[in-house]
């Protein structure tokens, strides 16, 4: 299979159900938007927003220049109500497959008040030295063992294996030492497998490692702890990783994509698509066209039978192909420590 990235929800999709995976990552297909997920996003967008007045602030500008809200004054960005308003709004607009309402808006309103009034505010990006906000990063593995290289059809793929993602907040703790802090709207889960997540699952959690690698790899000579904000279950847990850790790290995205490019056949969640996963948060469990079959189990039929890069190269859109998809991110607000 073809794997020329790993990024966090990447990762967790693959774990929960391969079929999906190459659904997304290697077709490009598009799935379902979440309702959640959406709401989340507003959340994002809204803390997002709060610690670009703090970043305009610390740069002596005097007001917040926004491309896609709108541009705001500081006291208007002080009135959370109306931010979250704005966000709302914004995503209402541009997921119009997701039906959001006024009660919708609350639960967000909702969530932002109790994350700034958490621990007398402080994880409010307005009180923090925020260094940057929603950093997205892009950066190849140039190791023997993460080389790659691809034919579909006629088109040749080739490079090196890279990590990508975004960061939701790093705050300066000081010259050398910084904070990253991810916020979480949903449940304290692992989506795969259902199970809750401990502190001992944190440490050795997917996601956080990949961003201690890809931080010591754009600051090696700063020292980082994570922090991870479930809003709505358990509240904030602190991780410090150490440098055996990015052994851990590398090991871990090393093993991930040799696994990955060594499926022929992806495995199904559910073979008839009942799993209340594939009935309610995976649009390719709906009907291929005018087919009894659904969509996964029609192409992973076609799989069985004519082979992956057959599929592909009739079904990939190959513009997508190594392309990070949906995701947030501006290099321009990330200035090295």
């Amino acid at each position: 299979m073809i794997i020329c990235y790993h990024r966090s929800s990447s990762l967790g999709t693959f774990e929960m159900c391969e079929m999906k995976y190459f659904f997304q990552y290697v077709l490009g297909m598009k799935d379902k938007t979440n309702k959640k997920a959406v709401l989340g996003t507003v959340f994002h967008r809204v803390m997002q927003v709060l610690a670009d007045k703090k970043i305009a602030q610390l740069n002596k500008k005097k007001k917040l220049v926004n491309d896609d809200i709108q541009n705001l004054t500081f006291a208007e960005c002080d009135d959370v109500d109306y931010v979250t308003h704005l966000c709302f709004e914004y995503y209402k607009k541009h997921e119009d497959d997701v039906n959001l309402t006024p009660k919708d808006l609350q639960t967000c309103i909702g969530w932002v008040h109790k994350a700034l009034a958490y621990n007398e505010g402080s994880l409010d990006p307005r009180n923090q030295n925020v260094h940057a906000t929603e950093l997205f990063f892009d950066i190849e593995i140039k190791k023997p063992w993460a080389k790659y290289e691809y034919f579909v059809g006629d088109k040749e793929f080739s490079g090196y294996l890279s990590i990508k993602g975004t960061i939701d907040l790093i705050i300066k703790e000081d010259e050398s030492y910084y904070q990253v802090l991810d916020y979480k709207s949903g449940k304290r889960l692992n989506w795969a497998t259902g199970k809750e997540k401990t502190y001992e699952d944190l440490c050795s959690d997917k996601q956080l490692l990949l961003y201690f690698y890809a931080l010591k790899n754009m600051y090696p000579d700063h020292d980082f702890y994570t922090s991870i904000y479930y809003v709505n279950d358990g509240g904030i847990f602190d991780i410090v990783f150490s440098d055996d850790d990015y052994d851990k790290a590398e090991n871990m995205l090393k093993e991930k994509f040799e696994k990955i490019r060594s499926i022929n056949l992806p495995r199904q969640l559910s073979q008839d698509q009942s799993h209340w996963k594939c009935t309610k948060l995976c649009k390719f469990s709906e009907n291929f066209g005018n087919s009894e079959k659904t969509t996964c189990q029609h192409f992973h039929d076609m799989i069985r039978l004519s082979g992956m890069d057959e599929v592909v190269s009739t079904h990939a859109d190959l513009n997508k192909i190594g392309k990070y998809g949906a995701g947030g991110g501006r290099l321009e607000d990330a200035q090295k420590p």
